[in-house]
């Protein structure tokens, strides 16, 4: 019996609604052959996921969100889910549109609603992905909870190591003669230095509130730091900013933000339209996401619950796992 088959027949015989871990534990116990599949195996094997609960979950994850039989009841954690002959409807897509530029050039503004549409709706499950695959941890977690903390410290220089520490962590300086490379600490400290007037004011902005005053003192920040020595300057940048200014800005990358919003990870090295780039993504996804009642409810109690969920630690920081769960569930689809 296929799992869709399996899931399919439990809910149909289900008294009330299941939530993914108990509709996983019916799986194990009732339909077998289903649990611990060599699928299952090889993702546990290859390390993307901890053990063969986290695998058969992530195929239910999968599986909620492609069928069109299941309907999701996400106002609730974990969201529980039933069955219906009746679909559920489809979440329809605003086109892109055009906007001109300060020389009245036409350049193409994109609509990401359908990006924000998903990440609400599927929050919970993401977020469950995301902890499931327990990929980043060790030395990425731990600098970049105390690049964090030692914002409120009294030596900057050390804040501004401990960032250092988060990018090299985070992949952002390979050995060897390819890949990127980040500048010598000198360099990204003397860039920062002059910029802490702007970031103590940055650090007051509302993502609620952003205003032409607001984005003119991020981009400030953008363009002046100088942490990367190779090409590409948002992935570094936003990525210092993030831990400059957690509430406001968060970390951007190729594999994961790029991935969910663009369907690839093409970056025009320069360094205006890759502040265009990181302004439209944070004002276009990030902060519709981040205002929204459903996921300031959500957020706050995972940020309530450190032990578990040690890599919440703000809501642009939570929405940008969110993605990456979206990612890890999107390899088992």
């Amino acid at each position: 019996m296929s799992l869709a088959a399996a899931v399919k027949n439990i809910l149909r015989n289900a008294s009330r609604p299941l939530s993914p871990q108990e509709l996983r534990d019916a799986v194990k116990n009732q339909i077998p052959e289903c649990y611990g599949t060599e699928s299952h195996q090889r993702n546990v094997r290859n390390g993307n996921y901890q053990d063969l609960d986290h695998a058969l979950l992530a195929q239910i994850y999968t599986l909620s969100r492609t069928a069109s039989w299941i309907v999701r009841d996400t106002s609730v954690s974990p969201m529980l889910l039933s069955y219906s002959i009746n679909p559920p409807p489809q979440v329809s897509q605003r086109p892109t549109t055009t906007i001109a530029n300060s020389q009245g050039v036409r350049r193409r503004n994109e609509d990401f609603s359908g990006k924000v549409e998903d990440i609400l709706r599927h929050a919970v499950e993401y977020h469950d992905a995301f902890y499931a695959a327990d990929t980043f941890k060790g030395p990425s977690l731990y600098f970049h909870r105390r690049a964090l903390e030692a914002a409120s410290g009294e030596s900057f220089t050390k804040y501004l190591e401990y960032i250092y520490a988060v990018l090299t962590s985070w992949g952002m300086h390979r050995m060897g003669s390819g890949g990127s490379k980040m500048q010598d600490f000198e360099t990204f400290r003397l860039s920062v230095e002059p910029l802490r007037k702007s970031i103590r004011t940055a650090k007051d902005f509302k993502p609620e509130e952003m205003t032409e005053r607001e984005w003119g003192c991020l981009k400030e920040i953008f363009i002046s730091i100088n942490v990367m020595a190779s090409g590409t300057t948002i992935v570094g940048n936003s990525k210092v900013m993030h831990h400059l200014l957690p509430n406001i800005v968060p970390p951007i990358d190729r594999e994961y933000t790029l991935w969910f919003l663009k369907g690839n990870g093409t970056i025009r090295n320069d360094l205006e339209s890759e502040w265009t780039m990181m302004r439209e993504i944070i004002s276009g996804f990030f902060i519709p996401v981040s205002k929204a009642d459903s996921f300031k409810t959500l957020a706050d109690s995972w940020m309530t619950q450190q032990e578990s969920y040690p890599w919440d630690t703000s809501r642009m920081k939570i929405i940008d796992s969110l993605i990456i769960g979206a990612k890890s569930l999107s390899k088992q689809g």
